[in-house]
């Protein structure tokens, strides 16, 4: 069973663990420490006690923007991702009215969650995501969700 919960200190040195497995650019214990610090929408997953993906969403004048979005390798394709990313919608839902992210062009998998969520492609960003020794830097595609849409359907 999967359970929700808001993101701890305690969570930073297992969050940054996932990241490091998770891609090219992983978030460092200080973006979770200061996502924490600052208010912002931190939530975990969890599954058998161990954390299985987390979220970190930034509201402000109406507005939400999705940072971030992990699940652990070991436990990707098993619909932890989609559930994770309806939890941050149905709350984001509560004080903002459209939820903003950006995802890495090479990241269907990604991609294909978002726009199977409702999400819909609004613009790009050349060159958003830095070159690395291993990757070129890569264009973000820009997505929005109308979240008072979503609020009438669960009302």
């Amino acid at each position: 069973m999967l359970s929700f919960r808001a993101m701890t200190h305690q969570d930073l040195p297992e969050l940054a663990a996932i990241e490091q497995e998770a891609g090219p650019h992983p978030w460092q214990q200080k973006h979770y420490m200061d996502s924490i610090d600052s208010g912002y929408l931190c939530t975990v997953a969890e599954h058998k006690g161990r954390i299985v993906a987390q979220g970190v969403v930034m509201i402000a004048a109406g507005e939400a923007s999705l940072l971030i979005l992990t699940v652990s390798r070991n436990e990707q394709g098993k619909g932890f991702g989609s559930a994770m990313l309806n939890q941050l919608i149905d709350s984001s839902a509560k004080q903002a009215e459209t939820l903003f992210l950006e995802v890495r062009e090479s990241n269907q998998k990604a991609f294909n969650l978002y726009l199977n969520s409702g999400f819909s492609e609004i613009g790009r960003r050349k060159n958003y995501y830095p070159a690395s020794k291993d990757h070129k830097a890569e264009d973000a595609i820009v997505m929005a969700l109308d979240l008072s849409v979503r609020t009438e359907k669960i009302l």
